[in-house]
């Protein structure tokens, strides 16, 4: 287990954060050399307030501290650390940066529909016990009236069976170029 840590000035004050990796995440906060906040969690996100000031830590899925953000500044990390690795490989390839992210949100849509696949295929196969239940009468169900007989064309329907797989994999794309442009912004402000 490792701890990335971030500083940086924001608002006039100095801030320094500590964020501990791995499944249960620790994270410290210290608002001019004074230890403000700290919180445990398991959480991709984790949020600190001490007024006026906001700390938001973001985590990557496996655990590792991605990013420190003060009221909406983004924290610098240590020179040399994972965190300032990342960032590095994120600004230098951006159009990659967004490619792994669409891929990631595509295995989060594809892996569920797979496993739930192959779990039902594993539980229809299994042999069922016969159950004699007692016999209940049949309800008489009301007379509806006839619908009339149409149709979607069938290009329609397969747009609309793609499209719910395609979907989060474009949305995935579109919020990794919105973070890639917001990092860019982060590192005009910063002078970077």
């Amino acid at each position: 287990m490792g701890t990335q840590v971030w500083s940086g000035t924001v608002g006039g004050r100095t801030h320094r954060v500590e964020a501990d990796d791995g499944l249960t995440r620790a994270v410290r906060w210290s608002v001019d050399g004074e230890l403000a906040a700290q919180k445990r969690s398991t959480q991709e996100k984790v949020r600190l307030e001490v007024a006026p000031d906001r700390l938001e830590v973001r985590f990557s899925p496996l655990g590792a501290p991605r990013r420190a953000t003060v009221g909406g500044v983004d924290l610098v990390p240590e020179p040399g650390s994972r965190a300032a690795r990342h960032e590095e490989a994120v600004g230098g390839h951006p159009e990659r940066y967004a490619l792994i992210q669409a891929a990631g949100g595509a295995a989060k849509v594809v892996l569920p529909i797979l496993l739930t696949v192959l779990l039902a295929r594993f539980a229809l196969s299994l042999p069922l016990p016969s159950i004699d239940g007692p016999d209940l009468p049949s309800l008489p169900l009301p007379d509806l009236p006839d619908l009339p007989d149409w149709s979607l064309p069938g290009w329609v329907e397969q747009a609309i069976g793609v499209v719910k797989y395609v979907w989060p994999v474009v949305l995935a794309y579109v919020l990794a170029r919105s973070e890639i442009n917001r990092r860019r912004r982060q590192d005009e402000e910063r002078g970077s």
